[in-house]
């Protein structure tokens, strides 16, 4: 039998606000893990498709912990980027060849790197682009490519 919990908006948002709560406060390599956490505080009838459609609002990525497992990691739209030291642990250099800067990383890193850089808009950068392991940020001028090399590290914790 398949039922369909409905929400209001206010429990919409106190789901979402403990959803935010435990991800900053755990880790959690699947989905499943996720709603079980949900469930035992109180969100019982939670659906996978309800976890999943969570994580997405949050803006939820998925990143290899300490322990090298994939586990769901907050990304932080609204906040200045602070670089701990096991982000610029993921990158094993930064360099370009005049036309735009590459951020090599560790497999599964990039696209978490290439997030970090595109956060805070910056006006020497027109964007980026993540694979599994590279990062292309591509400058708006290829004559200031040293400049934009220098705005990837600092905002990377790479000096």
């Amino acid at each position: 039998m398949n039922e369909t919990l409905e929400l209001t908006e206010a429990d919409d948002k106190t789901l979402t606000a403990a959803c935010k709560k435990l991800l900053q406060q755990q880790s959690f390599t699947t989905q499943n893990k996720l709603r079980e956490a949900l469930v035992s505080i109180g969100f019982v009838g939670i659906s996978q498709s309800t976890v999943s459609r969570l994580l997405s609002q949050l803006g939820v990525i998925k990143v290899q912990n300490a322990c090298g497992k994939k586990a769901y990691c907050l990304t932080v739209e609204n906040a200045p980027v602070r670089v701990e030291s096991s982000i610029s642990s993921q990158i094993e250099f930064i360099t370009h060849n005049q036309a735009v800067v590459v951020v090599k990383t560790h497999p599964g890193s990039a696209q978490l790197i290439a997030r970090l850089v595109d956060i805070d808009p910056h006006n020497e950068i027109l964007g980026t682009v993540g694979g599994n392991d590279t990062v292309l940020v591509i400058p708006k001028s290829i004559a200031e490519i040293d400049k934009c090399e220098q705005i990837v590290r600092i905002r990377l914790g790479v000096q």
